[in-house]
């Protein structure tokens, strides 16, 4: 349940400190997934070589694609929550917030089911040729 003390905290606090503190966390966690992906390809190819690296390329779309779903049902959820706080609805935001949740996690079982019933295919469908496949 939101408490009246966090909504006062976006209704008093300046917008230059309340774009900083609600930016900050998305920053950090995007500069980590990036530092994660150059950490990995220089492993892969320090370690595999260049067919690894060739590999983590063709799956490089899935990747963003699944990271597409959580962004899509994250931004569009917190647009509705806002709306819904700042006309004093908070149940409303609430049943946004169980209903963003649940269909960030269907959407994303139903691209796993999907990739992981088919992976051929879809490495294929991307580019991938019988000599990258196997990594």
């Amino acid at each position: 349940m939101i408490n009246q003390r966090n909504q006062n905290v976006l209704d008093d606090d300046r917008i230059g400190r309340l774009l900083l503190k609600l930016s900050l966390p998305t920053f950090f966690g995007f500069f980590v997934m990036t530092l994660y992906n150059v950490v990995d390809t220089i492993f892969i190819g320090h370690y595999v070589g260049p067919l690894g690296i060739a590999g983590l390329s063709i799956v490089f779309p899935l990747q963003m694609l699944s990271i597409g779903i959580g962004e899509m049902t994250g931004m569009g959820g917190a647009s509705l929550i806002s709306r819904s706080i700042g006309a004093d609805d908070i149940p409303k935001a609430e049943r946004t917030l169980g209903n963003a949740l649940t269909a960030n996690i269907v959407l994303s079982v139903v691209l796993m089911v999907v990739c992981l019933a088919m992976p051929d295919f879809w490495l294929r469908l991307m580019g991938s040729s019988e000599t990258i496949l196997p990594y």
